[in-house]
C-alpha cells in the first residue's frame, strides 16, 4: 500500500513537471491570460505532489498535521511566485505574505 502511493505521488510529480514544461516551452501568457492560470494550478499540483512524495519518503506515511503543512507552504510558495512573476513584491506585499504565512502556521497548529 505504501509503495502504491509513493509511486502515485511520484508519478503526479513527475507528469505535473513535464506538464509545466511543456506548457512554458508551447505557449506565452502575453497571447492569453488563461496561461497564466493553468501555470499556477500545474505548479500547485507539482508542489503538492513533491510534498507528499518527501514525506512519504522519509516518514512512509503522511500525517494530518504534515498534510497541512505541505498545503500550507504550497500555498505560500505560490503567492509567492504569483507576486514575483507580476513584478509586484514590494515589502508591503512581503509583509501581507509573512502574515498569510502566520496565520496558515497558526491554523495547522490549532487544527490538527
Amino acid at each position: 500500500m505504501l509503495k502504491r502511493k509513493l509511486r502515485l505521488s511520484g508519478i503526479a510529480a513527475a507528469l505535473s513537471l513535464i506538464a509545466l514544461a511543456v506548457l512554458m516551452t508551447t505557449t506565452s501568457p502575453v497571447d492569453n491570460i488563461i496561461y497564466a492560470a493553468v501555470f499556477f494550478g500545474l505548479a500547485l499540483v507539482f508542489l503538492l505532489s513533491v510534498g507528499y512524495f518527501m514525506v512519504r519518503l522519509q516518514t512512509g506515511e503522511v500525517s494530518p498535521k504534515n498534510k497541512y503543512r505541505i498545503v500550507a507552504l504550497s500555498l505560500v510558495l505560490i503567492i509567492l511566485l504569483m507576486f514575483r512573476s507580476a513584478q509586484s513584491l514590494s515589502w508591503v506585499d512581503g509583509v501581507i505574505l509573512i502574515l498569510i504565512g502566520f496565520g496558515l502556521a497558526f491554523y495547522i497548529s490549532r487544527r490538527s
